[in-house]
């Protein structure tokens, strides 16, 4: 998200990817901490309570709820990352062609 926002400031004077005020950034992260435990961690809660609500035990439950939060954490991980380069490119891309400007900021 850095490397992002420094072509555009650099190319057209709009750091996309950086949060004003920049307090948002450690926010951010404390939530993605919290959410990718909370996929990971999931499946064995879901298990344990399968099992002692219902009486039921899965075979394969395990596998597959270990897999899906493994999927859903990663997918997590990513997807601001995809989300911010995927703006900055078509931002690039507007800019170039002329129909993109930055609003000017006012102090």
């Amino acid at each position: 998200m850095f490397a992002t926002a420094l072509v555009c400031e650099r190319l057209i004077g709009e750091p996309i990817g950086l949060s004003d005020p920049a307090i948002f950034e450690v926010i951010g992260a404390i939530v993605f901490a919290i959410m990718a435990n909370v996929c990971y961690t999931g499946g064995w809660v879901t298990e344990l309570l399968l099992e002692r609500v219902w009486g039921l035990r899965p075979p394969r439950f395990a596998q597959i709820a270990f897999t899906l939060g493994l999927l859903f954490s990663t997918v997590l991980a990513l997807l601001p990352g995809v989300a911010i380069l995927l703006f900055g490119a078509v931002s690039l891309v507007l800019h170039a062609l002329g129909i993109y400007t930055p609003l000017p900021i006012e102090e």
